[in-house]
């Protein structure tokens, strides 16, 4: 997982060295308001563009292809049929002006001029704010109350959003008054950046719907101080491979603080997280110790045999998928699922290692017991 992202970094860094503009662009199709960003990038001499717009009443992204001659066209061609295309020229103030065309030839006018995001206001960041068109989005987000359910006998109220499938929680009533002005506005956070991912899970291959990520969050542990809770997706934004994972939550209800695994489990006195160190220091840390000391644990309880068919890829006696696993605090103990390949992610399992198990690793900077 980590060499992913690694990969992802590394490549978006050469994009960015090769991008020779972006335009972030409000105003209107006919009359419909419109937001768009087109990216124009140089290489050899050569000019591609590409652009992304969404209607105010949607805030559904749709991908553009696009061509620079003496104007900016750009043109959606799903299944190799062009089903709408702008053609747009360009000021010394970088406004766009032109015209939209559909595949019945109906055709409307486009005028659309620099953002001020002045107007555009919020709390977003690291990804979610690099993309500007976001900051837009938020300032248009719908959320309505759906249901209550209980847990633990606490009350939690689940929303969801009107432009698209994302439903998430906040703490109920019979939490104290501190629990939900500390928690709510982080639950809210990751229900907007939740919502951001849906309505921007698109592809130049067909239009979006709004529900290209199923999901569902579980509400996994509940204490005095501690909620955790868990988040499942699976993906399909265009592309050839649709994919799954989860992130796992655990919140101190007391000041907010989300507890990363090396913050909770300590199986070395080199312990650290990857936000806390370089990731070097960090990787030798979970290959050297965490990996071979949880599988000690989980191998304790599951007794893991080694596959006698050499093409079985579900070696869970293998270290290696055990340095970067996900996981999940429940109320036994902590579930690990290891990291596999893509082509093996069949083999992605969840395995429970108790917290009796684990109290001696406990890292002796968290705060509460291990039960």
């Amino acid at each position: 997982m980590k060499k992913v992202l690694v990969f992802f970094f590394v490549f978006h860094s050469i994009i960015a060295i090769c991008q020779d503009r972006i335009y972030y662009l409000e105003g209107t199709l006919g009359k419909s308001k419109i937001y768009m960003k087109i990216e124009v990038y140089k290489d050899n001499q050569e000019t591609s563009l590409t652009a992304t717009y969404f209607y105010q009443n949607s805030l559904k992204d749709i991908q553009l292809k696009g061509a620079k001659n003496d104007s900016y066209t750009f043109y959606f061609k799903p299944n190799d049929v062009i089903t709408e295309k702008f053609y747009l020229k360009k000021d010394t103030k970088d406004q766009f002006q032109g015209l939209w065309y559909n595949s019945a030839g109906k055709q409307f006018p486009v005028q659309l001029q620099p953002i001020d995001f002045s107007n555009y206001k919020s709390n977003l960041d690291g990804r979610y704010a690099d993309d500007k068109l976001n900051l837009v989005k938020c300032k248009f987000l719908e959320f309505k109350k759906q249901k209550t359910t209980s847990y633990k006998n606490k009350e939690f109220v689940w929303y969801s959003e009107k432009h698209c499938e994302s439903d998430f929680f906040r703490l109920g009533n019979n939490f104290s008054d501190k629990n939900k002005a500390v928690i709510n506005p982080i639950l809210e956070k990751i229900h907007i950046e939740n919502t951001l991912d849906q309505l921007n899970c698109t592809s130049s291959f067909e239009y979006s719907e709004g529900k290209g990520i199923e999901g569902n969050s579980t509400i996994n542990f509940l204490n005095q101080n501690l909620l955790g809770f868990q988040i499942s997706n699976a993906w399909d934004c265009g592309g050839a491979h649709p994919d799954f994972g989860s992130s796992s939550y655990l919140i101190d209800l007391n000041n907010g603080k989300n507890y990363e695994i090396d913050d909770i489990l300590a199986f070395d006195k080199s312990v650290t997280t990857e936000k806390g160190s370089d990731f070097s220091s960090f990787s030798k840390y979970r290959s050297t110790f965490f990996a071979p000391k949880l599988l000690a644990v989980l191998n304790s309880v599951e007794y893991f045999v080694k596959p006698k068919d050499e093409s079985d890829p579900c070696d869970y006696t293998n270290e290696e998928y055990w340095d970067f696993p996900s996981w999940n605090f429940t109320e036994q103990g902590i579930e690990f699922t290891p990291i596999f390949a893509r082509v093996e992610r069949s083999c992605e399992e969840p395995f429970l290692a108790p917290f009796e198990k684990l109290k001696k690793y406990k890292n002796p900077k968290f705060p509460y017991n291990l039960e």
